[in-house]
């Protein structure tokens, strides 16, 4: 039997994680669709209805959120204490343990947050007073460059949850941001230095704003996101190795 992936051990894994955590799981589920009713509900009501453009907005902004929170609940039971002692001691790989973790945390709530947003946003367009119609989310752009940014929070969150014991989405929303703040101001150093007194702002991977003259940028086909596809398979690795340190 191989010792890092058997299938017949790994459905046994999975049917165990779905059967412990359902109820968490729908609750979870349904405190979403509770709160983006809410929301929703309420934006409808006080501009009488949600434009398209509207709709496509809340869904990004609800599935970072609410993608990120999640993500870094995936491991955290691998954290200290008794849960952990109980999670390492499974008869199952580090490996399969991570990719139950995975699966939940990443096209599994992916799907569920589809159509938990698809219902409320159903729900709020048909008791609107303006009719309009469901946004199409599956769009380029929303499948392109969103998704790929929330791909990288998901590495992100998913490293967070298992490098940080408590309180992981909180000091992994402060890491993301302290990161963020560090890498923007060095590139603006780097951009002034290099430009001199012309250059005005640029945030990394954007185009470069001059003060007396129009942005410069790279092409399509030369801006395309490689860091970012670089960086994905690393925070997942990292997630994982982070998770195979972990011992009785």
């Amino acid at each position: 039997m191989n010792q890092s992936f058997n299938l017949t051990r790994f459905g046994r894994l999975l049917r165990k994680h779905t059967a412990e955590h359902f109820k968490s799981y729908a609750l979870g589920a349904g405190v979403l669709l509770g709160g983006m009713l809410a929301v929703m509900g309420f934006l409808a009501y006080v501009g009488g209805g949600l434009g398209q453009q509207q709709q496509a907005i809340l869904f990004i902004l609800f599935l970072l959120a609410a993608g990120t929170f999640f993500t870094t609940t995936a491991l955290a039971e691998f954290g200290r204490g008794s849960r952990a002692a109980l999670a390492l001691m499974l008869p199952a790989s580090q490996l399969e343990k991570y990719l139950v973790a995975w699966l939940f945390s990443l096209p599994i709530f992916f799907a569920v947050f589809v159509a938990d947003f698809y219902l409320v946003d159903w729900l709020v367009i048909s008791l609107s007073r303006e009719a309009d119609a469901v946004a199409n989310v599956f769009t380029a752009d929303i499948m392109g460059s969103v998704v790929l940014i929330y791909l990288v929070l998901h590495g992100v969150a998913l490293w967070g949850s298992i490098l940080f014991q408590q309180q992981q989405f909180i000091k992994t929303g402060f890491l993301v941001f302290a990161v963020a703040a560090g890498v923007s101001i060095i590139n603006y150093q780097v951009m002034k230095a290099l430009i001199g007194p012309e250059f005005r702002m640029s945030l990394p991977f954007t185009a470069v704003n001059l003060n007396n003259g129009p942005s410069v940028s790279l092409s399509e086909a030369q801006s395309q996101p490689l860091p970012l596809l670089v960086l994905l398979p690393l925070l997942w690795a990292a997630a994982y190795a982070r998770l195979t340190e972990k011992q009785l």
